[in-house]
Parts: C-alpha cells; structure tokens; sequence
C-alpha cells in the first residue's frame, strides 16, 4: 500500500496521539486501547498505522522487535495482534482476576487477607506491568462496600 504524502506530513505533525509507550511503565492493553480509540478516526492505511504506531515506542527493546517485526504484518489486524501478544497482558486473564476475587463472598468479620492475597496476585499474573497493590482497594471496595469502613478505619500496615 502506498502512504499518501499529505497523509504524511500530517502524521508528522501529529507526533503522538496518546502518551509514548513504555512497557516497563504502562500496561499495554490499556495504553494499547487509548491509542486505537484516537487513531480508528483517523483513516488510516496499514503503512500510515504502523508508522504512527511505530512513533510511540520509546524503549530501545520495544523499538527493536518493532522494527524486525513491522515488515511481516501486512494488515492492521496483524499489527493489533503482534501488539497485543507481545505487551497486552492477556485479557481474558485481567477478567478472570477481577471475577475471582468476585466469587468469594465476605463479611467484616471473616479473616479476609488470605482471599486479597490470593486476588492480587492473580491480578498481577494478568497484569505483570501493573503496581504492586495500586489501585486493588477501589476493586475490593466497589465488590464489597460493606468491608470499605473496616478497610479505611484499619491503620496501615508498617514495620
């Protein structure tokens, strides 16, 4: 396919649509998400897609693969794949993290630390670019809204 050259230019302006990727920082498949919802307006061929894609990545390893990898993909689903195989962080997995810790139920009263433990490294099996216990007590709080008063009464834990 050929790049149309005003096309071009005007992804050259454009520099980035969303945040640089950097898969030591970001989960890929949620900057993966931001970036298809800003590019899907734009109409782009598989040429003009990959070199905007190509423009995000920041690390030199990332920047590497890209490079072997870019010239096999010759749709924009090949490249949504590669992506998504190699920094996505399996998706069905993340689901599978949030319903786990879902189906068990809990009181204030119960011994509840084992069930976070064993949700949050299921999460961070789904998730291996994500913080450790960032952001694991708005999930535990939004299934269990009876346990947010005894969770934010609870002191922090310190050594």
């Amino acid at each position: 396919m050929a790049i149309d050259v005003d096309k071009l230019k005007a992804l050259a302006e454009v520099k980035r649509v969303v945040e640089v990727f950097d898969p030591k920082k970001k989960n890929g498949r949620t900057w993966f998400s931001q970036f298809r919802d800003k590019v899907k307006t734009g109409n782009l061929n598989v040429d003009e897609y990959k070199l905007l894609l190509g423009m995000h990545f920041v690390d030199t390893d990332l920047v590497q693969q890209w490079d072997e990898k870019r010239g096999t993909c010759s749709t924009v689903d090949e490249v949504d794949a590669w992506f998504l195989d190699a920094y996505g962080g399996g998706g069905m997995e993340e689901k599978h993290a949030v319903y786990t810790m879902a189906d068990v139920k809990l009181s204030v009263a119960d011994a509840f630390q084992p069930f976070v433990d064993r949700f949050i490294d299921t999460f961070m099996a789904a998730n291996p670019n994500a913080i450790r216990n960032h952001r694991i007590t708005p999930f535990i709080n939004a299934l269990y809204p009876e346990m947010q008063e005894a969770l934010e009464i609870e002191p922090a834990f310190s050594e």
